[in-house]
């Protein structure tokens, strides 16, 4: 039981063999949690809630219920990930769907499900715990760091420009599920961040009939894949508007991207741009004129608008040491006193003695006297070890403190990632 301001809150996860009330009560809550389900219906909302019970033998996830008195009060999804964290595999816990009953809000029942839910995996060794936010400070307080940043470019398709392409371009179809799942594991050990694709989930997405899998085949092999879905023009009256939206562009070599970006050159008789989807910073280098069509000057007189930024998917450490010991070894052999500053997981508050050097990844070192201190809140501490930020942006930014500043640099250097994590995961 968690005490909240408006009493005593259980938690539980719902059971494939679930009474029809609580499903009904379930889909009830998400649907005014999340409007834009549109399940303005008591079709919709009977639908939603038998896709619920579904839901409840697929692998890897689970619902959590929110109880106060017996009444549904809040509710999220759970999902289970592996995720290549610089070269080496390890559990990231990941949670979506997080609602609160629009009656019992501003009572900390979310507070209480994310703690819930971060001491789950924590017992469990997951050395992260990942989401897409829907309120970043909202995470961020609870010790969320930023991710890689996602870009939304918009290309006229006559520009886009591949170079030397080899294979063969293809639709995938349902029954293609094994070959993406063969060429996504086959990317994964080379690309952080990168999480196993859920079988079920990649055979509904290759079933629907709104998205259409392009991919380049090699050998007898898929060697690189996209995602793509055709998002209509705003008024039926206009022409030639519509737009091809991309996503999930992954390849294992250039010339079989070239080949995919060659697909999209093609289609210009059809659609007056290519929206892509990245957190490629430099992908507007594939087109010859990457400006973005709507003729802003982000810094007039010039500074052509090119792209779209968000922030995506956020990171948190459960578990410190497991957590450094996804980095690679460090060039100099030193040691750093670092203070963790987190308010809402005392796993992970506090000062720990760490040392770095060339022999392996870093580790504990109680009694050693260190070299450095780095006072550093969780949130950024995530984000420095998953490589999205720099600590030495975070340290400019007057946001972590390294002592003697003179050992920054070398500190720096030791947490340095060999590119920032890549995952286009949703849930």
């Amino acid at each position: 039981m968690t005490t909240t301001a408006g009493g005593a809150l259980a938690m539980r996860t719902l059971a494939a063999d679930q009474d029809d009330a609580t499903l009904a009560a379930l889909a009830r809550l998400l649907a005014d949690a999340y409007p834009l389900m549109r399940l303005t219906t008591a079709e919709l909302l009977a639908e939603r809630a038998a896709g619920l019970r579904q839901n409840a033998n697929d692998p890897g996830t689970a619902w959590v219920l929110a109880e106060r008195d017996g009444a549904l009060v809040g509710a999220m999804r759970l999902y289970d990930f592996t995720m290549n964290v610089h070269g080496r595999d390890g559990l990231a816990g990941g949670v979506g769907a997080v609602a609160v009953s629009r009656a019992h809000k501003r009572q900390g029942i979310a507070r209480a499900m994310i703690a819930w839910y971060l001491d789950t995996y924590r017992r469990r060794g997951a050395p992260f715990a990942i989401l897409h936010p829907f309120r970043l400070d909202f995470y961020r307080a609870l010790g969320f760091g930023y991710g890689t940043p996602v870009h939304r470019y918009r290309f006229v398709p006559a520009t886009l420009r591949g170079g030397a392409a080899r294979g063969t371009v293809r639709h995938l179809e349902p029954g293609d599920v094994d070959a993406l799942l063969a060429c996504n594991e086959r990317l994964r050990p080379r690309t952080h961040g990168l999480i196993v694709r859920d079988r079920g989930m990649t055979a509904r997405l290759l079933g629907d009939a709104a998205l259409r899998y392009v991919a380049v085949e090699d050998g007898g092999a898929l060697r690189g894949f996209m995602q793509t879905s055709i998002v209509n023009a705003p008024d039926d009256r206009l022409r030639n508007r519509d737009e091809l939206l991309v996503r999930d562009l992954l390849c294992e070599d250039p010339a079989y991207r070239a080949a995919l970006i060659g697909y999209l050159h093609a289609q210009r008789d059809q659609f007056a741009r290519i929206v892509v989807e990245s957190q490629d910073p430099a992908f507007y280098l594939a087109s010859s004129d990457p400006r973005d069509g709507s003729d802003l000057a982000v810094a007039p007189p010039a500074a052509h608008a090119v792209a779209e930024t968000g922030l995506g998917m956020m990171y948190r450490i459960l578990d410190l040491e497991a957590a450094l010991g996804h980095l690679a070894p460090s060039a100099e052999s030193f040691t750093v006193a670092l203070a963790v500053d987190d308010p809402f997981q005392a796993a992970t508050h506090g000062t720990w003695t760490v040392r770095f050097g060339p022999g392996g990844a870093p580790r504990l070192a109680a009694s050693a006297e260190p070299d450095a201190r780095l006072a550093i809140g969780i949130a950024d501490l995530s984000s420095v070890v998953m490589g999205s930020l720099r600590l030495n942006d975070v340290v400019r930014h007057g946001l972590a403190r390294v002592e003697p500043p003179a050992r920054l640099a070398q500190v720096d250097a030791a947490f340095r990632a060999a590119e920032p994590p890549q995952s286009m995961t949703r849930f």
